[in-house]
């Protein structure tokens, strides 16, 4: 089976005007997942890697204009809707996903570092992101993210399940998610 990652690209809408623009979405974002998966994080991350690689993604990616600069990451990230690119990447994944891949799907959270504010009182406030792990595959089925004081660890897993709509499956959780209500 060939994954083909354009095709997840196509079917994300480019959030960026079209005037002006010197590189394809689809390279900016190749990049970023290049970066991402050589252990860089954030908009600096991704820019020292791109120049770092400049010349092999030059070649790679057939870039006219070089690698994109730091200002080009950050204005496509930041007009870029988050949660509209996380249901396209789980379309995508069910797409090549063998329907029988897991019968199994882990289910966890975890706080992001750095996002925590309000110290350790009632205020406290921290980013968190939950996410479905296969088992067998390995596969990240998908993720959603949530605020602690807008939203639950709870809350945002069963949104999940929802919105990755699989049937047939033995998600395993922490006890925490162990409650009376069903699934609608």
């Amino acid at each position: 089976m060939q994954y083909e990652l354009q095709e997840f690209f196509d079917s994300v809408h480019d959030p960026r005007r079209k005037q002006g623009q010197r590189h394809l979405f689809y390279n900016i974002l190749t990049i970023i997942i290049m970066a991402i998966l050589s252990g860089h994080q954030g908009l600096r991350g991704f820019s020292r890697f791109a120049q770092a690689n400049a010349e092999e993604l030059t070649l790679a990616l057939r870039l006219k204009h070089g690698v994109p600069s730091y200002s080009t990451f950050q204005a496509m990230l930041t007009e870029l809707d988050d949660q509209m690119l996380s249901a396209q990447f789980i379309q995508w994944v069910k797409s090549i996903v063998p329907s029988d891949a897991d019968r199994f799907i882990a289910l966890d959270g975890k706080s992001i570092r750095s996002t925590t504010n309000g110290g350790n009182t009632k205020l406290q406030n921290f980013v968190a992101l939950v996410n479905a792990f296969g088992h067998q595959s390995g596969l990240v089925y998908g993720m959603q993210s949530y605020e602690n004081n807008k939203s639950g660890e709870a809350q945002a897993l069963r949104d999940l399940i929802v919105k990755l709509g699989l049937r047939g499956i033995v998600f395993t959780m922490d006890a925490l998610h162990t409650q009376n209500n069903r699934l609608g």
